[in-house]
C-alpha cells in the first residue's frame, strides 16, 4: 500500500500523522509512506524516521485579520496545489490523509482532483479552516469530538475515532516513569508548558511559580519547558543551581515518561495535547491559547472542565497568584486529584490508531 500523510502549521499536526505512519510500518503489510509538510517547516522532523519520501510545498497560513499577507498565502495556495498535484502523480498513491493545519488543504484538494481516495482527520472540538475548506470533497472526515459532527454538514461520511497517538504513551507506566526521574512518593511533581514553540504567558506565569514556592516546599518538583525560542541558558543555569527539584528546560523530548510522572500539568489545551493528558490521566490546568483560529483550544478544553475533568484559566486572567493558588489546592488534595484523574480517563480513546488504520486498510483495497 502506498499512502500520503499530510499537516503542519504546528507539531500538533504533525504528530497525529507521525503516530499513524509508526503503527502502518509496525502493521505486517507492506506501506510505503509519502509525506507532504510546508518547507521549512521544524514539524516535519520527526517524519523522516518514518518516510519514504518527504515533501515541502511552500504555503503560508491565513492571518486572522485583514492582512495583505493574505493575498501572498492565497497565491501561494493555488501554487501548492499544483506543487502537490506534480507529487502524486508521482507517488502514484492508494489514498491521502490530511491530519490537519493549512499543509493539507492543497495535497487533499490535488488528491481529489485526481480522484485519489481521501481522508481527513479533524482532532479539535471547532474544526479548522483547512477542514471546513475541503471536507466536502473528502471521502471520509474523521473526527476526534463527536461535537464536530454538527459543523461539517454535507459531508459525505463522518466517523469519530479520537486522535492518534505514539505507542509510546501506552508503554510507560506512573510507577516506572516516576523512578526513571528519582521521584519519592511524597514528591509532587508539577511539568508545565507550552506546545512546541512555547507561550510567553505560560512562561512568565510558570517561571514565577518556580520562584515563589521551591525554596519553600521541598517536596515540590517542577519541569517547565519554555519552547526553543524562548530559551535562556542564563534562567537554565538559575533554577538548576539554587533551586533544587526545579529545572528549566528548551524542549521535552520525553513526553511520555514526564506526563505519567507528573502530579499537575499546566499546558495550552490543543488538540493533541488533551488526548496525551487524557491518555496518562493527568491532572491538568489548562491555559487556552487565545491566538487560534475560532477560540478552538477554549472549546477543546470546556468539553473537559463541563465534565469535571480539568480546571481552566483563561490567559487574560492569568497570574502568578492565580496559578499558585490552583497548584496549592491541588498539591495539598491528593483526593480532588484523584478524582479529576478519574474524570480525564474517561476521554481517553487508546484504540484511536487502531481504528483509523483498520479505516485505511479498508479504504486503500
Amino acid at each position: 500500500m502506498k499512502i500520503v500523510l499530510s499537516g503542519g502549521g504546528t507539531a500538533g499536526h504533525v504528530h497525529p500523522a507521525l503516530a499513524i505512519a509508526e503503527a502502518l510500518l509496525a502493521s505486517a503489510e507492506s506501506c510505503e509512506i509519502t509525506f507532504i509538510g510546508r518547507r521549512g517547516g521544524k514539524e516535519n522532523a520527526p517524519m523522516k524516521s518514518v518516510a519514504t519520501n518527504l515533501y515541502e510545498i511552500e504555503i503560508y497560513g491565513i492571518k486572522r485579520s485583514l492582512s495583505p499577507k493574505n493575498l501572498k498565502s492565497l497565491f501561494c495556495a493555488v501554487r501548492a496545489r499544483g506543487e502537490a498535484k506534480r507529487i502524486l502523480k508521482a507517488v502514484k498513491p492508494d489514498i491521502v490523509l490530511g491530519t490537519g493545519g493549512y499543509v493539507c488543504w492543497p495535497v487533499l484538494s490535488a488528491a481529489a482532483s485526481l480522484g485519489i481516495p481521501t481522508l481527513i482527520h479533524e482532532s479539535n472540538a471547532s474544526a479548522g479552516l483547512a477542514t471546513k475548506a475541503i471536507y466536502k470533497k473528502c471521502d471520509k472526515v474523521l473526527i476526534n469530538y463527536p461535537e464536530t459532527e454538527k459543523q461539517l454538514k454535507g459531508a459525505k461520511e463522518i466517523i469519530t475515532v479520537g486522535n492518534p497517538l505514539r505507542r509510546d504513551f501506552y508503554s510507560v507506566n506512573r510507577q516506572s516513569a516516576r523512578r526513571a526521574l528519582g521521584l519519592c512518593e511524597r514528591d509532587v511533581f508539577i511539568l508545565s508548558f507550552g506546545g512546541s514553540l512555547g507561550a510567553e504567558a505560560i512562561n512568565t506565569a510558570a517561571t514565577e511559580l518556580l520562584k515563589s514556592y521551591s525554596s519553600k516546599a521541598p517536596r515540590i518538583k517542577h519541569i517547565h519547558a519554555t519552547g526553543r525560542a524562548n530559551y535562556s541558558d542564563n534562567l537554565h543555569g538559575e533554577y538548576s543551581r539554587e533551586r533544587n527539584g526545579c529545572r528549566i528546560l528548551p524542549y521535552i523530548d520525553n513526553m511520555p515518561t514526564l506526563l505519567h510522572a507528573a502530579d499537575i500539568v499546566i499546558c495550552r489545551a490543543g488538540a493533541v495535547t488533551l488526548s496525551e493528558i487524557s491518555a496518562v490521566g493527568a491532572v491538568a490546568i489548562l491555559i487556552p491559547s487565545p491566538n487560534v483560529t475560532d477560540n478552538h483550544q477554549y472549546k477543546n478544553a470546556k468539553i473537559l472542565s463541563d465534565s469535571g475533568a480539568a480546571i481552566i484559566i483563561e490567559e487574560k486572567d492569568l497570574t502568578c497568584g492565580l496559578l499558585l493558588e490552583k497548584v496549592k489546592l491541588l498539591s495539598e488534595n491528593p483526593e480532588d486529584r484523584k478524582k479529576l484523574s478519574k474524570c480525564i480517563e474517561k476521554f481517553a480513546k487508546r484504540d484511536s490508531t487502531d481504528k483509523i488504520l483498520k479505516i485505511i486498510k479498508i479504504f486503500a483495497k
